[in-house]
């Protein structure tokens, strides 16, 4: 149970930090859990202590964090969300635009984080990481007639080997990496019409050298599969930039 916050004499935003914290640490670790109500305005005043204004000033400071999402009218509340990697990613994404970060300067830094994982998931591969990694890229030989799902496909195979890699925080950081570089590939999907003949033969050379690198990672050839993968990234990099992809952050979020 939390301990109670009593607002009287105290300034209503240190009083209101102290609840969005309590609740905020409930959150993290599981005990609200995504779609759970909170209880009532009148049952959080009376286990709080504090006034209405405090209360809902802290909701706020959750709402802002995309903790929280306040529903009106006779079925509303205040239902518990999680955290996501799209409100890292739009943040990192403004700041991104704010240092005027180029397109090629992204795929350079997903080469770097993306790079070590495939060698970590090179040296400790299971059996059914395999089977999993193979499964994936005989999807996308499969998809021959829809460009876009082809190109989700390859996404998802990039977020299926760090997430094998096993390093939580290199995840996270990747996923914000790659919801911008999903931007700047759909845009070269777009241009160049999908099934145009050269980015058709862009995206069955993506997948050849994605089935490549299962097998270095099958061989467990580390060195090997970190740099294919290296290769591969700024490959694609290069190959946007000549095809006119918007050529910084800011003209892909905008």
């Amino acid at each position: 149970m939390p301990v109670k916050v009593k607002g009287d004499g105290e300034p209503v935003g240190r009083a209101a930090d102290v609840i969005a914290r309590q609740l905020r640490r409930r959150i993290i670790r599981g005990e609200l859990t995504e779609g759970d109500v909170l209880p009532s305005e009148a049952d959080l005043l009376n286990q709080f202590g504090v006034s209405r204004p405090t209360l809902r000033e802290a909701i706020r400071v959750l709402e802002s964090e995309s903790l929280v999402v306040v529903k009106r009218g006779s079925r509303g509340g205040i239902e518990v969300s999680v955290p996501r990697v799209q409100k890292a990613a739009h943040y990192a994404g403004l700041l991104l635009e704010y240092r005027q970060a180029t397109t090629a300067d992204v795929f350079t830094a997903a080469a770097a984080i993306e790079g070590p994982c495939v060698a970590m998931l090179a040296r400790n591969r299971s059996a059914d990481d395999l089977k999993r990694l193979r499964e994936a890229v005989t999807a996308e030989r499969d998809v021959n007639v829809d460009p876009g799902h082809l190109l989700e496909l390859q996404n998802e195979f990039h977020r299926l080997v760090i997430d094998m890699a096993g390093n939580q925080t290199l995840a996270v950081l990747s996923d914000v990496i790659r919801h911008i570089i999903e931007l700047a590939t759909q845009s070269y999907v777009d241009d160049n019409g999908g099934s145009s003949p050269s980015s058709a033969a862009s995206a069955a050379a993506a997948t050849r050298t994605h089935a490549k690198v299962v097998e270095l990672i099958a061989d467990k050839d580390a060195a090997g599969a970190e740099a294919l993968w290296r290769k591969h990234i700024l490959a694609t990099s290069a190959r946007l930039r000549s095809s006119g992809v918007a050529g910084s952050v800011v003209d892909l979020l905008e």
